[in-house]
């Protein structure tokens, strides 16, 4: 089926998908008969749910966000979600919220760093994003592709994320779905993007494995994950050198300052490249993130000094190689070969 010009099918068997519904709208599969509803405009075609919290009480946090949506700005709303989110601590709040309201610049400067400088008009061809969030990559991509699409496992940012295109003045399609099973046709997007996501999904390889089948032969595929190897802070925990500790042992630092321990597989840079080599992706080039000014401005003091002499020693070629080793965060970009390997 098209959906607000996005082919779409059903993620399961990747049957015929159609509209339907007697009370609430749904999208139906014609092949296996699954059953996706449309919750304030957004289809949930999830096959498992989100890792940090079911179904029903994610798609609750959705409307109770949408309850607010014509009260709130961008930053009000995300401001009222992590007041509404006790397990998120006030430390994780403050830091969470100055990441999503700079997360724009930051996606900017990350599309620049796979792709250079924005074109003068945006070229023919669809961007697919998986794990859009608030949708920052969106805004940025919406000037260089003809179709930007957003995916997401959590329907309660897919609501914020409407609030941030708003503001911006843009409409763009988001759907809620799993990147391990996407519910697209083979074959229909020339470029896809994951920032911050390939270490948060459940199963690494198959969500490669779904990338490389969505994708145009010949199309790219672009990444960035934080460094298993690095010796600095984790964005998500605020621990230094986390990689190199236990898992057992991070999660008990966690749960003592009240927070709640990330579920993700984190990656070295070289075991970045081997996964995308063995996931049939071809000409895999790694390369290192810059921190745009407006992400800078959002750090401590400390760590703005940190991050300004991080993005001196990326230009130095010996101090270069020494951070895909133990820097905070690589980048991959690499293709779907245009012809069976």
């Amino acid at each position: 089926m098209n959906w607000r010009g996005v082919e779409l099918c059903c993620p399961g068997c990747r049957g015929d998908l159609t509209e339907g519904g007697d009370v609430e709208p749904e999208l139906r599969c014609a092949s296996c008969d699954a059953r996706y509803p449309v919750i304030l405009g957004i289809p949930d075609l999830r096959v498992f749910d989100d890792p940090y919290i079911g179904r029903e009480a994610d798609r609750a946090k959705g409307r109770a966000l949408a309850k607010r949506f014509g009260d709130l700005d961008f930053a009000g709303l995300v401001e009222h979600y992590y007041a509404a989110t006790p397990v998120v601590t006030p430390a994780q709040a403050r830091a969470f919220s100055a990441g999503l309201l700079a997360a724009e610049p930051r996606a900017r400067a990350t599309l620049e760093g796979w792709e250079g400088p924005p074109p003068a008009e945006p070229r023919a061809g669809t961007l697919l994003e998986i794990g859009c969030g608030t949708a920052p990559m969106l805004l940025a991509a919406r000037t260089r592709y003809a179709t930007v699409v957003g995916v997401d496992i959590a329907f309660r940012w897919l609501v914020v994320a409407r609030k941030r295109l708003e503001e911006a003045g843009v409409d763009l399609p988001t759907i809620c779905a799993c990147a391990e099973a996407l519910p697209f046709p083979d074959a229909r997007a020339d470029v896809m993007v994951g920032d911050a996501v390939i270490e948060n999904v459940q199963d690494q390889r198959r969500t490669l494995a779904e990338c490389h089948r969505v994708l145009r032969p010949g199309g790219a595929l672009h990444l960035t994950t934080s460094n298993r190897l690095s010796v600095g802070p984790d964005p998500q925990t605020g621990i230094w050198a986390v990689g190199w500790r236990s898992a057992s042992s991070v999660d008990a630092r966690v749960k003592r300052g009240g927070g709640v321990p990330p579920k993700r597989t984190l990656l070295s840079a070289r075991a970045l490249r081997q996964l995308l080599h063995e996931s049939g992706f071809t000409g895999v080039q790694l390369g290192l993130p810059r921190f745009p000014a407006a992400q800078r401005a959002q750090f401590p003091p400390p760590l703005r000094i940190i991050a300004a002499a991080y993005g001196v020693a990326t230009t130095l070629p010996v101090i270069r190689q020494a951070l895909f080793a133990i820097g905070p965060k690589v980048t991959a970009t690499a293709r779907r070969p245009t012809a069976p390997s």
